[in-house]
């Protein structure tokens, strides 16, 4: 807990800041001791509009959250998609992005890949061309009845080390744990769903809480003891 809690107080200290380790691609310097995050955005954002309102969960506050993900020394991987992106194209340009960081050296515990809304649905699709149960993998509020149907119907099953986080209160939106499941444990060799209830909004993921920032850096990171469901 003394763990948790002094992560907690850095987290909330550091200024927004470290512009210097946000990148629209994969940098030309590579660092292999450094940790990597892909953050793929929900579809609320595109490149004209960095900071769209949702009438319900209010604005959309992206470069704040990329920034607040940079600031634990990760170099964040991520780029406001432009409308009507092909996702497949987007997921297999991230995939690329990912091998060339093995290439270099990085360890795949290195590697994380964070997903956001329907974000998190690009996510499956690198993922599952990746195939490499040692990503560290973050989907938020990622899972619904018909995503979930529809990956288990057409054999989208991903590989990585998976940490869920949802709001049931989003309506659609769902547990992960019954695709997770259906992904199998050579897949999947470890995943872990965190539900936030009443302690949050429906609409968490839109700005860059603690309640799933904190986890989701630990999970990025390999300290996975210290996820609490």
């Amino acid at each position: 807990m003394r763990i948790v809690s002094l992560f907690l107080l850095l987290t909330l200290c550091v200024p927004a800041m470290r512009a210097q380790n946000i990148h629209a691609s994969v940098p030309d310097s590579i660092d292999a001791e450094k940790f990597y995050m892909f953050y793929i955005h929900d579809d609320i954002v595109d490149a004209r509009d960095l900071t769209p309102s949702h009438p319900e969960y209010g604005r959309y506050e992206y470069e704040e959250i990329v920034n607040r993900l940079s600031t634990e020394g990760y170099s964040v991987i991520s780029y406001p998609r432009e409308e009507g992106a092909h996702p497949y194209l987007y997921a297999e340009e991230t995939a690329e992005g990912i091998r060339r960081l093995q290439r270099a050296g990085v360890p795949t515990g290195h590697i994380s890949v964070v997903g956001a809304g329907r974000g998190g649905a690009i996510a499956v699709l690198i993922l599952k061309e990746m195939q490499e149960p040692g990503i560290n993998v973050v989907l938020l509020n990622a899972c619904s009845d018909a995503f979930t149907r529809f990956w288990i119907g057409n054999d989208e099953l991903i590989s990585g080390t998976v940490l869920s986080i949802f709001h049931p209160g989003d309506g659609e939106k769902c547990s992960c744990a019954e695709y997770l499941k259906q992904c199998g444990s050579e897949r999947v060799p470890l995943w872990r769903e965190i539900d936030l209830g009443e302690k949050s909004s429906p609409g968490f993921y839109f700005r860059p809480g603690v309640d799933w920032v904190l986890p989701t850096l630990l999970w990025a990171s390999g300290k996975y003891d210290l996820v609490r469901q």
